[in-house]
């Protein structure tokens, strides 16, 4: 008995350590795939990935026939056939916290079902600027994916929209969310002023061989990818170039040593996969050829790590034998010298760029015991280009008022900042105030009463409600709008007295509203329609009928009694 005890404690331990191993990943990954029919788990990265529906309202899925050697999640995406100025995601991410955000967008095989070209468009994040995508031929049916690094600081949700440009649908395949660690890539929310944010340039393995593919979890902790880079020139990034090969140092069987100090979960450390190999030689250059012109600041990080088996890295203050790599990039130097072997803590150093290239050197000052000259090592390299965040939204009260409209007349599927990157179609925005200036719902077939809120509204100049199925009275409030110029409820099922405020005053219409009537005491105001004349004579004989029963009944009482 005692033995079936401590078994079923066990079991019951194991299963809340999967539980708890479980719940752990899923508050650190969100993992969309955009048009999937249903949730599934990818084996082989051991990530869960789940369908878009509770993120989007608008927009169409589409499955495409799988191929060879892409990932699941590329063979379905959603794309927006309706003309809106933008379709926006509603993501859940935590305040005060680093994510890295990633989408991925797949055209499609020409000969399967697939995106029509050419197609361009923008996508925002957080009204800011992410990325610009542009698909003109069948050469650019190739998987294209983009990654940023932002601090959330107070929010609790972030937007990510797709804002149409001249040509075709607007489409994605997936979205994936990483927190991460506290103080990783922490320039993000370390600088006073602006917050700014980071879009990837690349994130390079530099020890890789040729015919090697990026990797990503379970090899990095926090689902980065890493791209190989073979010397002399990049596999599939024609835009890098080396100055002069170098050999490549492997050491499989190198594992770096825990630390013990310092919680390598707070650090923006690489992957061990990507320390266990690396390029060396007397001279490490490399040039970049930027992808992004509309910044002139970078981030670069550099990762070393000793791995040459027969090398005695001790500590710099020693005469021992050691090495110090010094990293240029134009106009900066990192001079962290390798140590121990165990990874240091990883900055990310400012560039300030005056050309379209990035110019990468990797020397060393080299401790000489005899005549040995040690080469530097470069593990790997990522580099970013930096942003400030644009920091307009609608102004708070106007945005809760107009969600409370919404809510009235089912327009819920909107979604996103109401006025930032850009309004939505059914609004105008003062961009200086960020207050909104005009509702703009004709044809829009909506129904129900006009709410009273729209009074908080308050620097509405215009409200435009005509020709739909409005019912209902004008609410008196919107007496109160102290700029309103234009009122156009024209062609509704309106009824009551329009206030005497609205009456006859320029811009303000209400034709085609026949229960509609004016609210004045001259003799020109309309009297109440057949039917309700009716009604009133009806209800008054009903009135007098009813008393003079009360008084028959009365008299009765009063003679029973005497």
């Amino acid at each position: 008995m005692k033995i079936l005890v401590y078994l079923s404690i066990l079991l019951t331990y194991l299963w809340l350590q999967v539980f708890i191993s479980t719940n752990a990943q899923l508050t650190k990954f969100l993992s969309i795939d955009c048009g999937a029919s249903s949730p599934y788990n990818d084996s082989d990265l051991g990530i869960q990935w789940e369908t878009d529906d509770k993120y989007i309202m608008t927009g169409t899925t589409r499955q495409m026939r799988e191929g060879p050697d892409l990932p699941k999640q590329l063979y379905s995406y959603r794309y927006f056939p309706s003309p809106r100025s933008k379709q926006c995601y509603v993501l859940p991410v935590e305040t005060d916290t680093t994510y890295l955000l990633r989408a991925r967008l797949f055209p499609g095989f020409r000969e399967a079902l697939s995106v029509d070209l050419p197609v361009d468009f923008n996508v925002t994040f957080i009204n800011n600027l992410f990325f610009s995508y542009s698909a003109s031929t069948d050469r650019d049916r190739v998987d294209a994916i983009y990654e940023s690094v932002f601090y959330t600081f107070k929010r609790k949700e972030i937007y990510l929209c797709l804002v149409p440009g001249s040509k075709g649908t607007p489409f994605i395949n997936s979205i994936e969310l990483r927190r991460l660690p506290e103080t990783s890539y922490s320039i993000t929310k370390s600088l006073p002023g602006v917050p700014l944010f980071l879009v990837l340039g690349d994130r390079l393995n530099m020890g890789a061989k040729p015919g090697d593919s990026f990797f990503r979890y379970p090899y990095d902790d926090f689902d980065r990818f890493w791209w190989p880079a073979v010397p002399p020139s990049f596999p599939n990034f024609t835009t890098f170039e080396v100055e002069e090969s170098s050999p490549i140092m492997k050491n499989l069987t190198f594992v770096p040593e825990p630390i013990d100090v310092i919680d390598p979960l707070k650090f923006n450390l690489p992957p061990n996969r990507t320390l266990t190999d690396a390029w060396i030689g007397p001279v490490l250059a490399f040039q970049i050829k930027r992808s992004r012109l509309d910044t002139n600041e970078v981030y670069v990080a550099f990762y070393f790590l000793e791995i040459r088996p027969d090398s005695e890295v001790m500590d710099n203050e020693t005469d021992s034998l050691s090495e110090c790599p010094i990293c240029f990039v134009e106009d900066i130097s990192s001079g962290d010298c390798l140590v121990s072997r165990n990874p240091t803590q990883v900055t990310l150093d400012k560039v300030l760029l005056n050309d379209n290239v990035i110019n990468v050197n990797v020397t060393s000052y080299a401790y000489v015991t005899g005549n040995l000259a040690v080469d530097p090592i470069l593990n790997a390299f990522e580099y970013y280009y930096r942003y400030d965040f644009n920091i307009s939204a609608t102004y708070s009260k106007d945005k809760i008022a107009l969600h409370e409209l919404q809510v009235s007349f089912g327009l819920q599927d909107w979604q996103g900042d109401p006025c930032f990157p850009v309004s939505w179609d059914w609004l105008a925005c003062d961009s200086e105030t960020s207050r909104i200036q005009k509702l703009k719902l004709s044809h829009m077939n909506i129904s129900g009463q006009i709410p009273g809120n729209i009074s908080n509204l308050m620097e509405l100049t215009e409200i435009h409600l005509d020709n739909n199925n409005l019912q209902g009275a004008i609410p008196k409030s919107l007496v109160s709008l102290p700029k309103l110029q234009r009122l156009a409820l024209d062609n509704n099922d309106l009824i009551g007295e329009i206030p005497i405020e609205f009456q006859n005053k320029e811009g303000f219409t209400f034709t085609g509203n026949p229960r509609l009537g004016n609210m004045t005491t001259g003799s020109n105001a309309p009297g109440p329609s057949p039917q309700i004349s009716g009604a009133v004579k009806s209800n008054k004989r009903a009135g007098i009928l009813f008393q003079a029963i009360i008084c028959l009944a009365s008299l009765f009482v009063i003679t029973s009694v005497h």
